[in-house]
């Protein structure tokens, strides 16, 4: 795979091919909105699944720890990285539109007559 292809990325739920937003960033291509299947509306989780970060006795970065919100996901959900589509959630970094997720250019347009979802992250 070459600096300007983007990963394909299949839902865990359906199988069907999943879609995300890329942006070019002058070297190759960056991931900048969650993958998202449009075929059974599952939603890649982000940054919101926060998890302990863990430190060795030094004070430096050593690892992953538990997951902090477990409750705020199913068992499923914290598996897979995806939210559930019977759940019908998008990440909260997300752009959408009445809720609905959008791709960078529909974001664009709908910024510039003030439809996009404001976010109080």
């Amino acid at each position: 795979m070459g600096a300007y292809d983007t990963p394909k990325e299949e839902c865990p739920y359906c199988g069907n091919e999943c879609q995300a937003d890329f942006v070019d960033n002058g070297i190759g291509m960056v991931q900048c909105g969650p993958y998202h299947c449009f075929s059974c509306g599952a939603s890649e989780i982000g940054p919101e699944m926060q998890f302990e970060d863990l430190t060795d006795e030094d004070g430096h970065y050593a690892g992953q720890g538990e997951l902090m919100n477990k409750d705020d996901f199913t068992e499923k959900e914290i598996k897979v990285g995806w939210y559930e589509p019977s759940r019908k959630k998008v990440s909260p970094y997300a752009n959408t539109v009445n809720g609905t997720l959008v791709n960078h250019k529909q974001a664009k347009a709908a910024y510039n007559f003030g439809l996009l979802d404001e976010k109080d992250i």
